[in-house]
């Protein structure tokens, strides 16, 4: 081994709650932890608190995290199946999505970059130019959108920082893939943790059997998929001890063929999706825009029309206009709920609210909904590339079908903009009237500017007040099969845009030349080309149907790609009990094309762990069975060297010490937590040199049987140089996180409260000369460790952290 077994103390810290899963980044120096409460933390080396992440509701526990191999964004997977997209600059949700059943494993790898000259690690990523010939070229062609905040409404502050990118992708060179396995069977990949490339149910590959995925991962050339289950065996799902541990190979080579034309499709994707989230958030406005102002005085004409007959609302205010007198009942409203200053305030709220909508249609709705098309239209040119992309699942069909949808819901958008254009003018008029209907009411003077009416505004007046009751014709059906609910009452046209339900007075197209022309050649109204105007339609069933049109686009690709993965071996482990999953680690060495993978023999603590070394290649060793090797190590507690360790407390030296945790720090070295045995309990760390640990290893070629059954078993103290085992002075421990690229460790109290930072690789003489100051300076920090809270939320919490990558990375 290469790198130094040494390591320093950094920090060791209390934490108010118990800590559950810790994961390091593997570009900056940052820790991510969850607790049992579902929050999630992330701390800096110093243990400076960067931000802290409530979980989303009451009760809802973290089940997995993971790391974008960029370190910009995180994973975390809950215990209600969602799993969200976190910005780790300002822990905003970038992106949530949703998976039937219990997640039980989430990873983020990345292919390799063949560029990268250092060890064949899979989160290694150059910020050099792309090596897809694609590019992304949108931004020379269309107009930034415009900002959201300035409108009425409140966004989310991310989205409002990054409307053009939402969803943080832009600057993804390589491909990279999500994993997400559950306790169904099936395993969910999506690029960027956003485009869905396949679902693979695993239950059909082992037998029919019922099937929990442990681990997933994809190789760096993308043409291997790995999968570790836990299969129940026929005939015994509800019986203990019948579970088997098995190891899946599929061939994906559709991943590393298909690479360009599947991060051209994933950047189309993301760009679709984040102008998705700016529409919804333009609709929410809009519609919180109408509601809050508009639905005042459709409340109050409609606690009048419950006082007077079905139909006579309309009847009233025409009298009113015709002859000038007033029913008593139209009278007290006027004069007791209206009110003169009532009625100004209402006139410039509504006045008001108009204005806003007016300006999120013309503004926000048609500039998204042009982007839309733009990228649909690409998607579509994509699409008739059938050679390159038909076997991806992407449908010329179904992408023309969500153009068409766009481009009816621009034609939608317009519609509305002339309906507010129309109303402003009928309700300007019809105030203005009704103002002098209250002043001569209360025999106030009257202006002279404002008692002319011409023509036109009685035109205008009498058709406001013809919608009064208007009612759809679904409320007609109800009220006429007996249903309790009396019929909502209508106040203008624009409302019925923004609920979804078919429109209750639907356009009048009867004079408009081109509706004229469509209606009369059915051949022309039918051509692809022509854009369909759904009059009966509102502006938010237009919108989910755009919504819709769009899934469809992407639901096929996720089927079709996991349909071309292909099994090519299945390697049976052993029993494990039925009393919890073990843990395991697995590391791809895409040099010499293998797979290491390392677990506990059985659920922490055990008394010794596997390590499976199985060759990813083409090339069977063995006729059509795979040829792979293992070895089950465990520790006697003595040195290296084979003396005595000097403790004194009369421990057994017959029994192994116990192995807490496993995980590759890098390729060429896996990290074993220990356990001493007897009182003290001490936590022991090792650095276990892979070119010696696989020196011990035996081949196996079983076909059908359980391999770790031949596995042999050796003593691994025997093998290491003296002073590879190093205790965790004072600390009985339950877990590690270890990250060989940033050369760090952390290590977890068994009360799981207290925590221990270490820095990893440093020199000897270093190490010695500061293990006092070190000592003394954790003692110090764990006799104020109650207030550790406060001292993480210290203000800093805005700094930037593109910052500490600069500083940070090697």
């Amino acid at each position: 081994m290469t790198s130094s077994n040494a390591m320093r103390q950094l920090e060791e810290r209390h934490v108010a709650t118990k800590v559950e899963l810790m994961v390091w980044s593997n570009k900056m120096d940052l820790l991510a932890l969850s607790n049992v409460r579902g929050e999630v933390a992330l701390h800096r080396l110093t243990w400076q608190k960067v931000w802290s992440l409530p979980p989303p509701s009451e009760g809802i526990d973290v089940k997995g995290m993971a790391w974008r191999p960029d370190g910009k964004v995180i994973a975390i997977a809950y215990s209600n199946s969602d799993i969200l997209l976190i910005d780790v600059e300002n822990k905003e949700t970038l992106h949530t999505t949703h998976v039937d059943g219990e997640i039980t494993c989430i990873n983020w790898v990345q292919e390799k970059d063949q560029t990268d000259t250092k060890s064949g690690f899979l989160h290694k990523q150059k910020d050099s130019t792309s090596k897809y010939p694609i590019q992304d070229t949108t931004s020379n062609f269309l107009p930034k959108l415009p900002s959201l905040s300035r409108s009425f409404g409140s966004v989310n502050k991310c989205i409002e920082e990054n409307l053009e990118d939402a969803k943080k992708i832009k600057d993804q060179t390589h491909l990279n893939i999500l994993l997400v396995g559950v306790s169904t069977g099936k395993l969910h990949l999506s690029i960027f943790g956003l485009f869905p490339c396949g679902v693979v149910n695993m239950n059909d590959h082992a037998g029919g059997k019922l099937c929990s995925i442990l681990d997933a991962d994809v190789s760096e050339d993308l043409n291997v998929l790995f999968v570790v289950l836990s299969c129940w065996k026929e005939g015994d799902e509800v019986k203990e001890g019948k579970r088997e541990l098995s190891i899946v190979l599929l061939d994906t080579p559709v991943l590393s063929i298909r690479a360009p034309e599947l991060h051209a499709l994933a950047l189309k994707h993301g760009h679709i999706v984040s102008l998705l989230g700016y529409l919804a958030h333009t609709m929410h406005s809009i519609t919180e825009a109408w509601e809050n102002i508009l639905l005042e005085m459709d409340s109050k004409l409609a606690s009048y029309a419950a006082t007077v007959p079905e139909g006579s609302v309309s009847a009233d205010f025409l009298d009113l206009l015709m002859f000038g007198i007033p029913s008593d009942e139209l009278e007290m409203f006027l004069l007791q709920d209206l009110t003169e200053k009532g009625l100004k305030k209402l006139g410039h709220s509504i006045e008001l609210s108009y204005s806003n909508i007016q300006k999120l249609v013309l503004k926000h709705l048609h500039s998204v909904g042009q982007s839309l098309a733009y990228h649909l239209a690409e998607l579509r040119g994509m699409a008739r590339r059938t050679d390159r992309y038909q076997m991806l699942g992407l449908q010329e069909e179904t992408v023309a079908k969500s153009l068409t949808a766009a481009g009816s819901f621009l034609v939608k958008a317009t519609e509305v903009q002339q309906v507010i254009d129309n109303s402003m003018k009928n309700y300007k008029v019809f105030f203005r009237w009704l103002y002098v209907v209250i002043l001569r009411l209360t025999d106030e003077r009257v202006p002279t500017e404002i008692t002319k009416i011409t023509q036109q505004d009685l035109a205008f007046i009498a058709e406001f007040l013809y919608n009064f009751d208007g009612c759809s014709t679904k409320q007609d059906e109800e009220v006429a099969s007996g249903s309790s609910r009396k019929p909502r009452f209508n106040l203008e046209r624009l409302g019925q845009y923004l609920v979804d339900q078919d429109l209750v007075i639907p356009p009048d197209t009867s004079n408009n030349p081109w509706a004229k022309l469509v209606e009369e050649n059915s051949s022309l109204a039918n051509h692809p080309s022509i854009i369909p105007h759904f009059k009966n339609m509102s502006l938010v069933q237009q919108h989910n149907h755009l919504k819709k049109a769009i899934d469809n686009v992407f639901s096929e690709p996720e089927a079709s790609i996991g349909k071309l993965f292909k099994v090519s071996n299945i390697i049976k482990c052993s029993d494990i009990p039925d009393i919890g999953d073990p843990r395991l680690t697995h590391i791809n060495v895409m040099d010499d094309k293998k797979l290491l993978l390392a677990f506990l023999d059985s659920v922490s603590p055990a008394e010794g762990f596997y390590l499976v070394e199985i060759p990813t290649d083409k090339v069977k060793k063995s006729g059509d069975e795979i040829s792979a090797t293992c070895v089950y190590f465990y520790f006697n507690p003595t040195t290296a060297n084979g003396e005595d360790n000097g403790r004194g407390d009369g421990a057994s030296w017959s029994s192994p010490m116990k192995v807490l945790d496993v995980q590759f720090y890098l390729q060429d070295v896996l990290s074993v937590l220990l356990e001493q045995n007897g009182e003290s309990r001490v936590a022991v760390f090792v650095q276990f040199p892979m070119r010696v640990a696989l020196e011990a290893t035996m081949p196996v070629s079983v076909p059908g049987q359980q391999i770790l059954s031949c596995a042999p078993r050796v003593e691994a103290s025997a093998l290491l140089e003296a002073g590879a085992l190093r205790p965790v002075e004072n600390m009985v421990a339950s877990k590690f996180a270890v990250s060989g690229t940033r050369k760090v460790a952390v290590v977890l109290s068994e009360s799981r409260r207290k925590v221990r930072l270490f820095e990893m690789e440093v020199e000897e003489e270093e190490e010695d000369e500061e293990a006092m100051d070190a000592t003394a300076t954790n003692l110090r920090d764990s006799d104020s460790s109650m207030l550790d809270v406060s001292k993480s939320l210290d203000g800093n919490e805005s700094e930037k952290l593109v910052e500490e990558a600069e500083t940070t990375a090697e």
